[in-house]
């Protein structure tokens, strides 16, 4: 193994004295330069006339492989830090321990950075992992007797909502959250409208409008932000409101279609224990139920709906995921910037061309189509400029050091031979 910068040694052959004493050297004429060299090995050899210097087995000794041990993740953690529209199922488990929670929440506002408490009496910290089974059973007993209450639990219809946006971090969850915030609406609404009457009902379903729509408008001002966004960058001009509307209306059309299962499915009858009658009242369990129910009777309960807008939800979810391999790629390119041009220009004509393959099998429209396709000429442009980004950070190290020079790429992207071959192949 070699380390180390490759140079001539002036001083080669010079006794010691001569170099600490500064004596200028002057090379003998017709006698080649020798260069010095380091080498790591397990044996000694030292060779004053060629330069090379190995360490012995004391001065340069292998590091042992280090041992670990691979932990998996615990998943009951993983599901607590996911947001209520990502966690799935919700249990009767999930909705006691849920409840108990709601015991220790805080109630107050913000006032600039400052939290002001509205509660005079002590905050009270409780952690799921040190709930004891008898105050948990006692709890539940409290349930059983008493019920939630008639109000609505806003605060927590809320909090539940939280995170409730989607973008390349969560493209896997869209039809998920979607499904969990219109089903919760459904289940919200049937309630109002049968449990309250007159100005109370008004009330409540204004309260219940607005924090759905505002719900709604975080999901899909994510999506658009995130991935309209990227296929503006683009060069796509006015994608991102196109699929912010779409986004609503998805959601729409989900709310609508859980309203007519519900409507046409009594998912309240199943609940029969005295003890579980509580349930009834916790607006997150029973829109679980809704969501079994729904997926139970395969979309025979869906609403008619006419699609107003650009996309459908099919086209959201593709244009999400390609949007997000276009993005992986951009970031790290899947390319050798050492291999030829040409060759580049090949290999982003084979992309294209699976591009094209996929969406015939995808079913999407002949709109989003466009906007791909429309797309991948700019993508070709950002890709350069990422590989020219990274011949810029050789051509520092290069200057650093030039021995570099004839090891790595200095010369930026030939983008007239790229699209020369890309063209070509594409003809063929």
């Amino acid at each position: 193994m070699f380390i180390g910068k490759i140079g001539t040694n002036p001083y080669h052959n010079m006794g010691a004295n001569g170099k600490w004493a500064g004596i200028p050297y002057v090379p003998s004429k017709g006698r080649a330069v020798l260069q010095d060299r380091l080498e790591f090995g397990s044996s000694y050899r030292q060779n004053n006339e060629s330069g090379i210097y190995r360490p012995n087995g004391s001065q340069m000794q292998a590091l042992p492989a280090v041992s670990y041990t691979y932990l998996e993740p615990d998943e009951r953690l993983k599901r607590e830090l996911l947001p209520p529209s990502e966690c799935g199922e919700y249990t009767e488990e999930d909705a006691l321990i849920n409840q108990y929670m709601k015991q220790s929440r805080i109630d107050g506002y913000i006032d600039g950075d400052t939290f002001v408490s509205n509660s005079s009496e002590p905050v009270k910290l409780i952690l799921k992992d040190h709930i004891s089974q008898s105050d948990l059973e006692n709890f539940q007993k409290e349930l059983e007797e008493k019920g939630l209450g008639a109000e609505i639990d806003w605060r927590g219809v809320k909090g539940d909502f939280v995170q409730i946006g989607v973008g390349f971090w969560n493209l896997e969850r869209f039809d998920q959250k979607a499904d969990y915030l219109a089903s919760r609406y459904a289940v919200l609404k049937e309630r109002i409208q049968n449990q309250f009457t007159g100005e109370k009902q008004e009330g409540e379903l204004q309260k219940l409008e607005q924090i759905y729509a505002e719900a709604k408008e975080e999901m899909a001002a994510a999506y658009a932000d995130s991935i309209g966004g990227f296929y503006e960058s683009l060069g796509q001009s006015g994608t991102a409101d196109d699929m912010r509307q779409s986004v609503l209306e998805v959601l729409d059309k989900k709310a609508d279609a859980y309203i007519a299962c519900l409507g046409q499915n009594d998912i309240y009858s199943n609940i029969t224990a005295s003890e579980k009658q509580w349930l009834k009242q916790d607006d997150a369990y029973m829109a679980a139920q809704l969501r079994e129910k729904y997926s139970e009777v395969s979309g025979l309960s869906q609403a008619v709906h006419v699609q107003q807008s650009p996309y459908s939800q099919k086209d959201l979810e593709y244009a999400g995921m390609y949007a997000k391999s276009l993005s992986q790629k951009l970031k790290k390119p899947d390319w050798d910037v050492d291999g030829s041009d040409s060759a580049l220009g090949r290999h982003l004509a084979e992309q294209y061309q699976t591009l094209e393959g996929d969406v015939e099998k995808a079913g999407i429209s002949d709109r989003l189509f466009e906007i791909l396709k429309s797309s991948f000429d700019p993508f070709i442009e950002k890709i350069m400029d990422s590989l020219d980004s990274l011949i810029d950070s050789y051509q520092e190290q290069a200057a650093k050091s030039p021995w570099m020079a004839g090891l790595i790429r200095t010369e930026h992207i030939d983008r007239d031979a790229v699209y020369h071959s890309f063209r070509a192949a594409l003809e063929k």
